[in-house]
């Protein structure tokens, strides 16, 4: 098993992190796109809705001048009927949207599992760095101890 140097290391996992972090944000990015369809296409349905409801609402009003009875209702009726096509075509796009949105979340709450996996390796990777440093720091403080003391032994043991 080849070792690398600790920096490289480092360097590796915050490159990984950063990664990790971009897809986050992009999976965000992604997941609030399909909140705003979702709330888009809510919004056609209902508008198509009431768009229908008052329509059945003067299903039964007059013709204009010189249309007769029959022509009329059938009319009126054929777009009611496509208003309620409409909004039945908007309702399978909202189910098929929704879909998406499960899965984006899905894929959101897997990328911050794995953003935070990797921002815990490199925090143990810092700390074993930190803890390397304190180790080289006092093994440092103890040689220049000794060297301190040898210096004053050397001193009282030599004859004048």
């Amino acid at each position: 098993m080849k070792r690398y140097p600790l920096h490289t290391l480092l360097k590796l996992r915050e490159h990984r992190v950063e990664a990790a972090r971009q897809k986050v944000l992009e999976c965000q990015r992604e997941v609030q796109a399909c909140r705003d369809a979702c709330l888009l296409i809510e919004g056609e349905i209902i508008a198509l809705e009431f768009e229908r409801g008052q329509q059945r609402k003067r299903l039964l009003d007059p013709p204009q001048a010189g249309e007769s009875w029959p022509s009329a209702l059938a009319q009126r009726e054929a777009h009611i009927d496509l208003l309620g096509e409409q909004a039945e075509a908007a309702r399978q796009r909202l189910f098929k949207a929704q879909q998406k949105l499960r899965e984006a979340e899905l894929a959101l709450a897997e990328a911050r599992t794995a953003f935070f996996r990797a921002k815990a390796k490199q925090d143990a990777l810092e700390k074993r760095r930190d803890v390397w440093r304190d180790e080289q720091h006092a093994l440092a403080a103890r040689h220049e101890e000794r060297a301190t003391d040898d210096l004053l032994q050397s001193r009282h043991a030599a004859p004048a």
